[in-house]
């Protein structure tokens, strides 16, 4: 396979580690038929070391997954560089190329991206094992992305889950209505979150194109179409998961406010209860982003200016290099 050239620009690491200083390559880089800008780390140091690609959650979001006062890939990049793991992090396609289409599915919105980007690792010659970790909803995601691409050797679930896509949101419905954790996000106890989406998604746009119409501008407004919707309901890790025989990391703050421990993490637990080569670490006091969780700020987590425990890092690198070894 023809090896593609990917420096446009290059930039050098001053990584503190203990009393030594590594050295990494930061190259700029585009994945893609859409082109997404990104980066890839290299360590110096290393000769072929594992790479791993992120892959983002909900929403519209850059290469360093910048959000208020995080950036949550940058600073797991920066920090997995430090123990000699690449690391491989690009836009999402929808926050390069707006607006959201009407019809976009999980696939155009994620997954067709995240193939680009093993192809990508793949094709350069100074990589070896690829490992996906994917946040939130890429974690939700990351193991369709493992059945389908045999290349991955591992997956780190980054506050991901199991459970069905309507199932969370119900749970996260209920949450709000029970705690009004933030305020104006009360859900009032007379609307069924999981009946309006089953109607709105039951809609026949043939038959109903005027509300249809509607509904999906009203869906696409709170962020996705109904086609997306459509996609992610008609995903199951359980269906697939006997077929997806490769190490998992499973990892959650305890301080979650959008999956829960008594219920994402444990749906882990009791899914791959009997599977070698897992495991599942859950963080006392760290957010759904991997930070200190700051009670008063309720679901605006990301206003305050954080980063991803350092922990979190040594634990993922400790794991991928003994997947390699």
């Amino acid at each position: 396979m023809k090896k593609r050239i990917i420096s446009i620009c290059l930039a050098f690491l001053l990584i503190f580690a203990g009393q030594s200083t590594v050295f990494a390559a930061e190259y700029s880089i585009t994945i893609g038929s859409y082109k997404l800008y990104g980066r890839l780390i290299v360590p110096q140091n290393t000769e072929n070391p594992p790479v791993v690609i992120f892959i983002h959650g909900s929403g519209q979001w850059n290469y360093n997954s910048a959000f208020g006062g995080m950036a949550m890939f940058y600073d797991m990049a920066h920090g997995l560089a430090e123990h000699g793991i690449a690391s491989i992090r690009f836009n999402k396609r929808h926050y390069q190329h707006s607006p959201l289409p009407s019809d976009i599915t999980i696939f155009g919105e994620t997954i067709d991206d995240v193939y680009y980007a093993i192809d990508f690792a793949l094709a350069h010659e100074g990589l070896s094992e690829i490992f996906l970790v994917g946040f939130s909803n890429g974690g939700i995601v990351a193991p369709h992305i493992a059945y389908a691409r045999p290349e991955v050797a591992g997956i780190i679930s980054l506050a991901g889950s199991p459970r069905g896509f309507f199932e969370i949101v119900v749970s996260q419905s209920d949450f709000l209505r029970a705690t009004g954790v933030a305020s104006g996000l009360v859900i009032p106890s007379f609307i069924s979150i999981e009946g309006l989406l089953r109607q709105i998604m039951a809609l026949d746009e043939a038959a109903m194109p005027d509300t249809f119409e509607t509904f999906n501008n009203i869906a696409i407004h709170f962020g996705f179409p109904i086609s997306f919707l459509r996609s992610m309901d008609s995903l199951s890790i359980a269906d697939i998961i006997d077929y997806v025989q490769i190490p998992f990391l499973i990892l959650q703050g305890e301080e979650d406010l959008q999956i829960y421990t008594d219920q994402d993490f444990v749906a882990w637990q009791e899914l791959l209860h009997d599977r070698e080569g897992i495991t599942l670490i859950l963080y006392e006091g760290l957010n759904h982003f991997f930070a200190p969780h700051v009670p008063e700020l309720g679901f605006s987590q990301s206003r305050a200016r954080a980063w991803v425990d350092k922990q979190v890092i040594e634990d993922m690198a400790k794991w991928v290099l003994g997947v390699t070894q």
